[in-house]
């Protein structure tokens, strides 16, 4: 069992805490680091800081794609606890006070666990106060006798009212006198607030670190332990948006950091001028192995009729039987008309499955052809390309600042493409198929980074998916 946390500002001090225990300590938690993270069936991931504001928040799905692998996740004091409210139906455990307060419905607001703090290198310095922590610093002056619940209640709806960055004691000591507290009264909430405030997002997180100590040595209490000893009683659906996510967390290390392996595909799909072939051969192959395990197929490895056998038995072209015109007008649609003018009906069959592949609804085969181009040489030089794509926008943000590649011409990405692929027009979507490249929208969108690089350095994007094949 490996045992992670996900932590910031709600606990500073955790590398000092936990420097004992066999427990990788990492970050706040943000959108895409739980897929990266790749925990295996057993191992417990602790939620409690996560960032949603600078960056995109952890997306549940990324949670429930754990869940269904098996993997232990508790949330706690911050996100974790938002989550865990959200997701504890599901599997996920929440511990502590906040996770009970947004679960019972005390609390409905995001912002009451945000506070704005500086970098890790300064162990996430406070500057703001968050909300969850003046109501539980407040309780505690009521029970003291310092004031009453209906003016805590009034101090914290003021305070709800200001963005989260404004939060903080000072403030609530300026509210506490605009309300016309008596002033020994204010005083003493002043004394409370700084020698005794509730630190109650500390408190939670503290009792996950417990919790996740307890699992690793078989102490867990029950709804932790049966969250580890019970499988999920769902699954995940495979969508477009986790396919996009998952292929996003993956990528390979380069002497100059980490490049994304969706970026070193795209590369190859816009510039490889053999990639057609390429991802023809990879359809084909992978449909081909796929009759023969489901439908006990085997076509003698001729990839092109055991795909087409394997298109038949799932009703996705006609039988050898129909021949007729009214049969096969769907293939206007995927087909130039010089295709269908000049090519044989088995090999327009084979362009139309390879241009509507998609290995499961709406989800296209970028991760079979990633797994298929690992190895070749190629994916070093794209990979280098793409850092090459990074420095030419980046040198354009030096020379324009307000540059930014969302706002290059889409009509002239197409164009370029249009020449580059020799696409007749009104044919440009059916050559992006080709390569795997879902529509225009998904091509414009995938070719904006390189754009500039490929528009000026043409020789630099002569790839090749396979070095032997010649012009």
């Amino acid at each position: 069992m490996t045992r992670y946390l996900f932590v910031g500002p709600s606990l500073p001090d955790a590398a000092d805490l936990l420097a004992a225990d066999d427990i990788t300590l990492l970050p706040p938690v943000a959108a895409g680091d739980l897929l990266r993270l790749a925990p295996r069936q057993g191992d417990v991931v602790g939620l409690v800081d996560g960032y949603f504001h600078q960056t995109r928040a952890v997306r549940h799905k990324e949670i429930l794609t754990l869940l269904d692998a098996g993997v232990t996740v508790l949330g706690a004091a911050s996100m974790g606890a938002l989550r865990a409210a959200e997701l504890d139906t599901f599997g996920m455990v929440g511990v502590g006070r906040v996770y009970d307060d947004y679960r019972q419905g005390r609390l409905t607001a995001d912002d009451e666990v945000v506070l704005l703090h500086g970098p890790a290198e300064e162990r996430y310095r406070p500057i703001s106060e968050p909300l969850v922590n003046i109501r539980a610093t407040l309780d505690l002056g009521v029970r003291e006798g310092i004031l009453d619940e209906a003016t805590a209640g009034q101090l914290v709806a003021a305070l709800a009212r200001r963005p989260y960055r404004l939060r903080s004691h000072p403030e609530l000591i300026q509210l506490a006198r605009g309300a016309g507290m008596p002033d020994e009264r204010v005083e003493a909430l002043r004394h409370l607030c700084a020698t005794r405030a509730v630190n109650l997002k500390r408190d939670d997180a503290l009792l996950l670190v417990g919790a996740l100590r307890t699992l690793g040595d078989g102490r867990a209490d029950d709804d932790a332990k049966r969250a580890a000893d019970q499988p999920a009683d769902f699954t995940v659906a495979p969508t477009v948006y986790l396919h996009r996510w998952r292929l996003g967390a993956r990528g390979i290390d380069t002497g100059d950091g980490r490049v994304p392996e969706l970026s070193i595909l795209r590369m190859c799909q816009l510039f490889a001028r053999d990639y057609p072939e390429f991802y023809r051969d990879l359809v084909l192959r992978h449909l081909t192995r796929e009759c023969a395990d489901t439908c006990r197929v085997d076509e003698a490895g001729e990839t092109l009729a055991g795909a087409l056998a394997h298109a038949r038995h799932r009703y996705v072209v006609p039988d050898d039987r129909s021949g007729e015109p009214e049969d096969l007008g769907f293939l206007d649609l995927w087909l130039t008309p010089a295709e269908r003018a000049s090519r044989c009906l088995a090999d327009q069959l084979g362009i139309f499955v390879v241009r509507s592949f998609r290995v499961t609804p709406g989800v296209p085969a970028d991760g079979q052809a990633l797994d298929a181009l690992r190895g070749r040489p190629v994916v070093a030089t794209a990979a280098e390309l793409v850092g090459a794509a990074r420095s030419v926008n980046d040198q354009a943000r030096q020379v324009q600042p307000d540059f930014d590649i969302h706002t290059l011409s889409t009509d002239r990405i197409l164009s370029y493409f249009s020449e580059r692929w020799g696409a007749e027009p009104g044919t440009l979507e059916l050559h992006a198929l080709d390569r795997g490249i879902d529509s225009l929208d998904v091509l414009v969108a995938a070719a904006r980074p390189y754009y500039l690089l490929a528009k000026y350095n043409p020789s630099l994007v002569d790839l090749r998916v396979d070095p032997t094949t010649r012009p």
